[in-house]
């Protein structure tokens, strides 16, 4: 597996840090309006039929644009979206806070359009009257290095590119035993309804096309995997300790799978699919926090 990646941290300023919390996952639509207006050179015109599409950072990032093969077609589908947020949950922030951090991983070709990413983010805040103090980014180590503030990138020569490959064979993974905590509600789906309980083999399902489908789209690349072999290992691993729950939010698009549990099985083809996780998050709404999740001991 291989495909660039940068891991930001940009710390957020706010006088109602719970609120802007809560917030933040559902603005999606708003999110992708400021940064077509600091990038958009034809605003009057519909994006499906504006020259300059082609050119146009909004379209790389927010377009979506399906591929012309067929074969990568029926493999790949729709292409997600090729960034990631990570939002405090109310859970994280401690009382009175004011500064607070948010993640952003941004993937492949996507990486080129950091400054529209950054400036839309900034703008969504506005109304919220927060503000970004700080952004940095992330080495293979999780050391942090200044980026830049508010006003955008000022330091772009220390921007760290991250190598998938390399982030994996970074660290040592289980290969036969694995605990998995949510950080925030997982919603996949399942006959047009939300998942009221999980399954591993879904989970891990829903990571083999979401990154395949990242990879291929914003980083040029194809997995050589037998990916029916995958699903199979997938179905055959078996939960030995399930706390996971539904939790049910006043706004739907927050409700999901929340807890942790415990799975043996052979993950050594998964592994890659799994760790790659870490980063980007799955089910619906994962570039904007949901489906975040972390490995325990």
């Amino acid at each position: 597996m291989d495909f660039n990646l940068v891991n930001l941290s940009i710390t957020v300023r706010t006088d109602d840090a719970s609120r802007l919390c809560l917030c933040l996952p559902l603005l999606g639509n708003e999110f992708a309006a400021a940064c077509r207006s600091h990038c958009c050179l034809n605003p009057e015109k519909a994006c499906g039929t504006c020259p300059g599409q082609g050119a146009c950072n909004w379209n790389l990032v927010f377009g979506q644009k399906l591929t012309s093969d067929p074969s990568a077609l029926k493999r790949y589908q729709k292409p997600p979206l090729p960034f990631m947020f990570s939002f405090p949950t109310l859970h994280d922030l401690a009382a009175g806070i004011t500064d607070f951090e948010c993640g952003l991983v941004v993937i492949g070709q996507a990486i080129s359009c950091l400054d529209m990413l950054l400036e839309g983010f900034g703008e969504v805040l506005i109304p919220f009257a927060a503000k970004v103090l700080e952004i940095t980014t992330r080495d293979y180590q999780g050391g942090v290095h200044p980026l830049g503030d508010g006003s955008g990138i000022k330091f772009p020569e220390s921007l760290v590119v991250l190598s998938s490959h390399d982030l994996l064979d970074s660290r040592i993974w289980p290969s036969s035993h694995l605990h998995i905590r949510l950080l925030t509600p997982l919603r996949l789906f399942a006959d047009g309804h939300l998942c009221a309980n999980f399954h591993f083999s879904r989970f891990a399902k829903s990571l083999l096309r979401r990154i395949s489908s990242l990879a291929y789209y914003y980083g040029a690349y194809e997995f050589s995997c037998d990916y029916k072999e995958l699903s199979r290992q997938a179905d055959e691993v078996l939960c030995t300790d399930n706390h996971f729950r539904l939790t049910t939010e006043k706004n739907r698009r927050m409700s999901g799978l929340v807890g942790e549990g415990s799975f043996q099985g052979d993950f050594i083809g998964l592994m890659p699919f799994l760790g790659a996780g870490l980063y980007v998050h799955t089910g619906k709404g994962a570039s904007f926090g949901m489906g975040a999740y972390e490995f325990l001991e």
